[in-house]
């Protein structure tokens, strides 16, 4: 048998034996070259570019596939480490000759409101309506929500229900506010038009105002329903349904499949809140007709829903539809911050960053040392966190006008909260 020399051995290593690499996504390499192709100095080129090439493959498929950042392209959100702190800055009043029946944030510095002839597209700093959609004659919306989700095919949907139905207004992503406010805005000497006040941060900033791209069409149709909530994630929606006491799945699939149907009626995939004794969950029993509020909170995956019947606050999976025990919570006789005296959960508002607001019904107790129907609660284990103040004083002894509907900017710092005199409050993150 013929043994290499100390001498060939490190020749060998030194003509490519020990050439190795990691690439981006992980994954060892090696290349072998022999003496004979290093004397052929074309061989030599023809194996260096082959090598380049392949490294350079491998790499570019590494980048591609990686884990995308669902939050990529989105406004930033405020940062988790600060403790929501929202109190009253603004109040917007007759908005609409009808009175609102339902709010929705939209991109930026604008929200939905909708009233019993339709919906219209407000900013939230002076309350000024951008635009307006009238419902069919006789129509009037129970409900409403805006998907302002880069991660979701159907961004850039307003989705507004109806007792049977549910339609949908889809707007483009590539408007900004600087191109609304040019059109809308007065002209300067020159012909141009000025501003209107839009602020160089919020130039940049998507706009649903002259966006829409054509009228509302219905995307689904449940008959005998009363809708009276929507929630979305980017794979499905869900419908709350108060005659039921449930929430209806479905997933976008589906519903893009009865596009060109004729009837737009099909099977929910997944039937939420019914009574389960095996987990000693008394079920879903909204009592504020026709209020409903469902959301989806992204930091748990989980949609979660105000049942007001029973004072509570119940987190379901987004995946399965069970019930969480962990995540839902309940009024705790002797707690100050809890869920006391006659108020109860009506409505919901759920940040990215891992809490919930919540709008409470009834009188104010001021035993319990609360001054506002507005609370916040970490979203995964129901502690109270804070207080949204209101400016409601604690000796009050009377109903005040209740919240009948949350919602949270883009930006997650200011939430509005639509009270049931047809009033928009204002809170902002201090």
């Amino acid at each position: 048998m013929q043994h290499e020399t100390k001498n060939e051995r490190r020749e060998k290593k030194a003509l490519g034996y020990k050439h190795e690499w990691t690439d981006t996504g992980g994954h060892s390499h090696r290349v072998i070259f022999d003496k004979k192709t290093l004397e052929r100095p074309q061989t030599t080129w023809k194996a260096l570019i082959f090598v380049a090439a392949l490294a350079l493959l491998i790499g570019g498929v590494a980048i591609i596939t990686a884990p995308r950042d669902k939050n990529a392209g989105r406004l930033p959100l405020a940062p988790t480490n600060v403790r929501p702190d929202f109190a009253l800055t603004t109040t917007l009043r007759n908005l609409t000759t009808e009175r609102p029946v339902a709010l929705a944030a939209g991109w930026g510095d604008e929200f939905f409101l909708a009233d019993r002839g339709g919906v219209g597209l407000y900013r939230v700093g002076d309350g000024k309506r951008l635009q307006y959609w009238k419902s069919a004659e006789g129509d009037a919306p129970t409900a409403l929500t805006f998907i302002a989700d880069e991660t979701s095919e159907k961004n850039g949907a307003l989705l507004i229900a109806y007792p049977e139905r549910i339609d949908a207004i889809y707007f483009a992503t590539d408007r900004l506010a600087e191109d609304a406010a040019a059109d809308d805005g007065e002209e300067n000497g020159d012909g141009t038009k000025k501003s209107d006040g839009v602020s160089q941060e919020s130039a940049s900033t998507r706009t649903a105002q002259n966006a829409a791209l054509g009228e509302a069409t219905t995307i689904l149709t449940i008959p005998g329903a009363a809708v009276a909530a929507v929630a979305a994630t980017p794979d499905r929606l869900f419908v709350g349904d108060f005659n039921a006491d449930r929430v209806w799945r479905y997933s976008w699939r589906t519903l893009d499949a009865l596009r060109n149907a004729e009837k737009k009626e099909t099977p929910p995939d997944c039937e939420i809140g019914a009574p389960d004794g095996g987990l000693s969950y008394p079920g879903f029993r909204p009592a504020t007709e026709p209020t409903m509020s469902v959301v989806y909170s992204p930091s748990t995956n989980e949609i979660v829903v105000a049942n007001s019947g029973l004072f509570r606050v119940d987190a379901f999976n987004v995946d399965s539809g069970v019930w969480n025990a962990e995540r839902s919570w309940t009024k705790t006789p002797g707690t100050d911050r809890a869920f006391a005296g006659a108020a109860n959960p009506i409505a919901l508002a759920v940040s990215p960053n891992g809490w919930i607001a919540t709008a409470e019904t009834g009188k104010i107790d001021a035993a319990t040392g609360k001054k506002s129907p507005l609370q916040i609660f970490d979203a995964k284990t129901g502690n109270w966190i804070s207080e949204i103040l209101s400016g409601v004083p604690a000796e009050n002894e009377g109903r005040v006008a209740s919240p009948i509907g949350l919602a949270l900017t883009e930006d997650g710092r200011q939430i509005l909260a639509l009270k049931s005199n047809g009033e928009v409050e204002i809170y902002a993150n201090r």
